[in-house]
């Protein structure tokens, strides 16, 4: 009977053991397959190669001692254990490998955009360029070796991570002040384009051509404009110049509009486009008309009336009449 129940705990014993055997030997495989992986997808980066030597040097466990097998059941347990843990671990160290690698990628495009917006905004919103060039320099920083020499490779990604999306939201905001201001400089072209319209019907003959060469400049400003709305990095149009170039016709323009007028028309035409904008579409009687003109002119009320038909002759305004009685 002794013998019957030491035979039986000896089969227990050896069976248990088989079993420990055999997942120590599937862990340890696991372990160096995913560790091999690891080490053939990153060795071509110096930046993470290093790293990923000294993550696998640390998780790997020690081997169970040939002079140690007394106790051999215990000490496989516990190896099958740490295997286990490492082989738990070290998948979510490729996880955590995997999103450093497409952060460092985005990281590095996000921060080249960045540099790039801090030197198109320089003149016209120093404040975000600053805060652009700032990002960028700490993006830079982030993408040095030097980083991954130092801490845990959780930290790593968190701040990798952290500085893409402020360099996203700050881009975001860069690209939005920039199409503000290149739309304000469209409209503005917008205007300037009418008048040149309204000046092209009333100019003397010898000053036609003079209003298409402006029309052609500002054609070509606004196809500039437009395009920088739409790839502001890759046409990076300098919006002082830009500025600058548009007062310069819109000047040229106004000095058009006065020569084809008399004194008291370019005065009417100005006070009328003010009353216009004023106005916004609201109705008003012609004599109130006249009345706040000649109040703002210093122009007798026949006189204004006169004018008023002039220009709108010469295409400088419309007046819309709506008789009740």
């Amino acid at each position: 009977m002794v013998e019957a129940l030491a035979e039986a705990r000896a089969e227990v014993s050896l069976e248990r053991l088989g079993a420990l055997i055999r997942r120590a030997t599937e862990l340890r495989s696991n372990f160096e397959a995913l560790a091999g992986a690891i080490r053939a997808k990153y060795s071509s980066d110096a930046r993470i190669s290093s790293l990923v030597g000294n993550v696998i040097k640390a998780l790997e466990p020690q081997e169970v001692s040939r002079d140690r097998l007394a106790d051999i059941s215990s000490r496989l347990e516990s190896y099958v254990e740490n295997l286990e843990r490492s082989v738990k671990l070290l998948t979510e160290y490729a996880v955590l490998l995997d999103r450093l690698e497409e952060g460092l990628k985005r990281l590095e495009k996000e921060g080249a955009e960045l540099a790039a917006w801090s030197e198109l905004l320089k003149a016209a919103a120093p404040h975000l360029a600053a805060e652009a060039a700032k990002l960028a320099a700490a993006a830079q920083r982030l993408l040095s070796q030097r980083l991954f020499e130092e801490g845990d490779l959780r930290r790593v990604v968190d701040e990798v991570e952290l500085a893409l999306r402020e360099a996203r939201s700050h881009a975001r905001v860069c690209r939005t002040a920039y199409s503000n201001r290149v739309n304000e400089l469209l409209s503005q072209a917008s205007q300037v384009l009418k008048a040149l319209r309204k000046a092209g019907g009333a100019v003397q003959l010898e000053e036609a051509g003079r209003v298409r060469a402006l029309e052609d400049r500002l054609s070509g400003l606004v196809a500039r404009l437009s395009e920088a709305l739409q790839r502001p990095l890759e046409v990076k149009l300098d919006l002082a110049a830009a500025r600058a170039e548009l007062s310069q016709i819109e000047e040229e323009a106004a000095a058009l509009v006065e020569r084809a007028l008399s004194g008291e028309g370019e005065v009417v035409a100005r006070e009328v486009e003010r009353l216009a904008r004023s106005l916004e579409g609201r109705p008003l009687t012609l004599s109130l008309l006249l009345e706040t003109l000649s109040r703002r002119t210093g122009i007798p009320m026949d006189a204004l009336a006169r004018q008023l038909v002039m220009l709108e002759k010469r295409g400088f305004l419309t007046v819309h009449v709506k008789l009740s009685v």
